[in-house]
């Protein structure tokens, strides 16, 4: 199997990693990825998060696609081929992404990014800080980063309340309510977590409506995309007082430009789209990728394989 590793950043690890657990397998690390690969003609298993547009329409022989992350919205900009199998990374990124979550939430509860700022200034002021068991979380999307983030909230004493698009019972959250009623659920929150996928459907999601009902007590954090958010709203809420803080992890353009007015919004938390990272994550892809490598030439179904009808 002609097998390549597209990806800037993991590219050069998790290349070797595959190479010396795939030995029937010629691997190959491309870490430009912008622009096609040269053995375009030859590669039959792709590992890869971002690619440039229509290039897997361009791989003849391409049968495998194995995603670095968790979100298949791009995947449409590749121009696919109709058979083509796709599996996505499932827990491995939404582990990290949900330890995230609860690093920015129980942060902006603590008030951690002022006391920073008030070290730095050489300032003993006490924090503005809340107690957060006993609050809400209203978690928006129970896919595989909103799973793992709601199984960490019983350790906090944390209610949650998830929206999602048909409203279905989870065994892993108090309540679950329909995308219908977000406006309703949103107002009980003491913290609103975004964890939904970027589509079509989920574009502004959180809009100026939605974050008008948001309690000024509460605060929100999006890991999801930035498209799900009306960024302007919410800038808008921080500087009226109308929301007590917010965490941006995905951002549009990324990355974000230095001249942004994001980075000086008081209150608000600008990270550089890193939720997902941790030291082990290309050897857990590595692993990922050689079991889903037996699947395939078993004939059996992949792990983490995307729907695509």
């Amino acid at each position: 199997m002609r097998l390549c590793v597209f990806h800037t950043r993991l590219g050069t690890e998790l290349g070797r990693a595959l190479a010396a657990r795939l030995p029937d397998a010629q691997v190959e690390v491309v870490t430009d990825t912008d622009r096609d690969p040269d053995s375009l003609g030859e590669i039959e298993a792709l590992v890869a998060n971002t690619f440039p547009q229509g290039m897997l329409g361009r791989c003849p022989r391409l049968r495998w696609l194995q995603l670095t992350g968790t979100g298949t919205e791009h995947l449409a900009a590749g121009d696919p081929a109709p058979g083509l199998l796709v599996s996505h990374a499932g827990e491995i990124p939404a582990r990290a992404v949900a330890e995230f979550v609860w690093m920015g939430l129980l942060a902006l509860a603590k008030d951690a990014p002022s006391l920073v700022r008030r070290q730095d200034a050489h300032l003993w002021q006490l924090p503005e800080a809340k107690l957060v068991a006993g609050t809400t979380l209203v978690l928006v999307g129970l896919g595989n980063i909103g799973r793992e983030v709601a199984r960490r909230a019983r350790a906090f004493d944390v209610r949650v309340i998830a929206v999602t698009r048909t409203g279905a019972h989870s065994p892993l959250v108090d309540e679950v309510l329909p995308a219908s009623r977000l406006v309703d659920a949103v107002a009980l929150a003491d913290h609103l977590v975004i964890a939904v996928p970027g589509t079509p459907q989920t574009r502004n999601l959180v809009n100026e409506t939605v974050i008008r009902a948001i309690p000024r007590r509460a605060v929100l954090i999006n890991i999801a995309r930035a498209s799900v958010l009306s960024v302007d709203a919410l800038v808008g809420a921080l500087r009226e007082g109308r929301l007590s803080g917010a965490l941006l992890d995905v951002h549009e353009p990324e990355p974000l430009p230095a001249d942004s007015p994001l980075w000086d919004v008081d209150r608000l938390w600008v990270t550089p789209h890193g939720a997902f990272c941790y030291p082990g994550e290309a050897q857990d892809l590595a692993a990922l990728v050689v079991e889903n490598a037996g699947r395939l030439a078993a004939g059996v179904r992949l792990r983490n394989q995307v729907d695509r009808s």
